[in-house]
């Protein structure tokens, strides 16, 4: 798209990540050439994105026009909205950032790990009030999600109402925090709103999603019960599930310990701007003093509910944590349930406390987890609520978002006020408020972070190697070479990982050596010195052989030395 003629009447919107999958969330409203981003986030690997740390929004497409980019807007602290922000806002040219309380608290954390804070422009919001930025006014209303101070963003504009829900569920009887403002949704589907771009996570789900109420009963009940140790387990963005546990652990007598890094993280903010309250002392980090307690006064709190080989709970259930080591007797809570994919990590989890002596609690069988995302019935009220003239269902995988499209058709809504995007796709308004799928479409590949390099499509390469070497292994061959002749000095010498097993380590060898010796040879003696030819030749040659003799496709990494 042409940066030097932003369309100075039009309406755009497209998505940058979240509309095919779960996470890397960013949406991107041109109002009049002026683009305003909600939400900047991450998306975990899939399991065959081997030793991928996360895969972040491609902003390509807004290279060149960052002076244009008036405000990045967040709709809460989860890493799936914020988590890529140290990564891609120096490349956005640091932007004004804008944010509730303790969401703005979590990207500045964010910043500080990256020495960026200095750089970047953070505004706290209160819910209600309308910020003017450039064209556009914008307002932050209260919803409920699983973390404090979640909110839908509303972007009014000159021509008409765009409102982003952010993650949201319905919860008439919240923890620690006030409900979704369902008046000022009200009021808004009132006067008048063009667009909603609605999350769609449980869309397929029916009726309402359950009050966190009634996890925090079967907490009381856990907790009260058991006679001995309690470690629970849960998101370390669960704050208003932390809060429960911390209360219901100081009405029995225990302390709470602290185990886990971004655990520590997220309760050391919270509690420092009040959105989870304890006694002094109550809450404190894991430590040899907590074997001095009798059993049934301690509760640890811990990473790892979805099995993460590296996170506290797998770590108890190997016997490799530093400082805790369970007890037979001791009771694990996992509030949270698997996420897809995470199954059987979670499981191999679950089995090793057990062999450990410990009883474990799970939301399979009892209501310890509740979702942040509105079920069914959820959507269904906020589009009563809202009464938009175009539903755009975000956030979630294909089959989430067209389960979205079928409750908006129940609402009677044509088609053509549906709009199904796909990452990249843009939406296109006129003056009378009618949409159109623009024929355009902004490119969009994956960004992978590996350690601290973010890549494109050299990230591609990279995990297109890992996949061979991790199914076939790997094999070099060093072909020592006269740097005038190019005549072989000797035979090749071959190298093997993850390939060859020992009772056919010396057939294999053999015949390796003498293929490629043969190959460069013939090579040679066609007046081929062109190494990458050559190194082409050689590969093809293993590589046949590979899958003739052994049934095996390894990576085949031929290196000539001249001497």
């Amino acid at each position: 798209m042409d940066d030097q003629k932003p369309n100075a009447k039009g309406l755009r919107l497209y998505p940058l990540g979240g509309f095919e999958q779960i996470g890397r969330n960013c949406f991107v409203v041109d109002v009049q050439g002026d683009l305003f981003i909600i939400d900047l986030g991450l998306q975990f690997p899939e399991e065959d994105m081997l030793g991928i740390d996360y895969l972040v929004p491609d902003i390509s497409e807004l290279k060149g026009k960052e002076k244009r980019i008036k405000a990045l807007l967040f709709t809460h602290g989860h890493l799936d909205h914020i988590g890529a922000v140290q990564h891609l806002l120096p490349e956005l040219h640091f932007p004004p950032c804008f944010g509730t309380k303790l969401t703005m608290a979590m990207v500045r954390k964010r910043l500080d790990e990256e020495k960026l804070v200095g750089k970047a422009q953070l505004n706290t919001v209160a819910y209600g009030k309308r910020i003017r930025i450039g064209k556009v006014e914008v307002e932050f209303i209260r919803v409920n999600h699983s973390i404090p101070d979640s909110a839908a963003i509303a972007l009014h504009t000159p021509q008409g109402t765009i409102l982003h829900t952010g993650d949201f569920k319905f919860d008439f009887t919240p923890m620690n925090e006030p409900p979704a403002d369902m008046q000022r949704l009200s009021e808004l589907g009132k006067q008048g709103v063009l667009a909603i771009i609605a999350d769609s996570t449980n869309a397929p789900k029916p009726g309402m999603s359950p009050s966190e109420k009634e996890i925090s009963e079967t907490l009381f009940n856990l907790i009260r019960d058991a006679d001995g140790r309690i470690i629970v387990s849960t998101f370390s963005s669960l704050l208003n599930r932390i809060q429960q546990v911390v209360e219901h652990a100081r009405t029995f007598n225990r302390k709470v310990f602290i185990s886990g890094r971004s655990m520590e993280t997220n309760i050391e903010i919270a509690q420092n701007l009040g959105y989870l309250k304890a006694p002094r002392g109550l809450i404190r980090k894991v430590s040899p003093a907590m074997n001095s307690l009798p059993d049934n006064q301690v509760l640890i709190i811990t990473t790892g509910s979805q099995g993460e080989e590296n996170a506290g709970l797998a770590r108890i259930g190997l016997g490799t944590h530093r400082q805790i080591s369970l007890k037979k007797g001791d009771t694990v809570i996992l509030s949270s349930n698997p996420i897809i994919g995470n199954q059987r990590a979670v499981q191999k989890v679950i089995n090793n406390l057990h062999l450990k002596g410990a009883h474990v609690k799970t939301n399979a069988e009892l209501a310890l987890h509740t979702t942040g995302h509105g079920n069914r019935d959820d959507i269904l009220l906020m589009h009563r609520l809202v009464q938009a003239k175009h539903i755009i269902p975000e956030h979630g995988e294909p089959y989430m978002r067209e389960a979205h499209a079928e409750i908006a058709r129940t609402l009677r809504y044509p088609d053509n006020q549906i709009h199904m995007l796909a990452n990249g796709e843009i939406l296109e308004f006129d003056m009378q408020g009618n949409a159109r799928k623009s024929k355009t479409k902004v490119p969009i590949r994956d960004v992978i972070i590996d350690g601290r390099t973010p890549a494109t499509a050299e990230g591609q390469r990279v995990l297109t190697d890992r996949k061979i070497m991790s199914r076939g292994g790997t094999i070099i061959v060093v072909v020592k070479v006269y740097k005038d002749s190019k005549r072989l000095v000797g035979d090749p010498d071959a190298i093997s990982r993850g390939l060859i097993y020992g009772s056919e380590q010396e057939e294999v060898s053999r015949e390796v050596v003498r293929i490629t010796k043969k190959t460069y040879e013939e090579e040679l003696s066609r007046n081929v010195t062109d190494r990458k030819v050559i190194k082409r030749a050689v590969t093809g040659a293993l590589y046949r052989y590979f899958d003739r003799k052994i049934d095996r496709e390894p990576m085949i990494i031929p290196i000539i030395v001249e001497v």
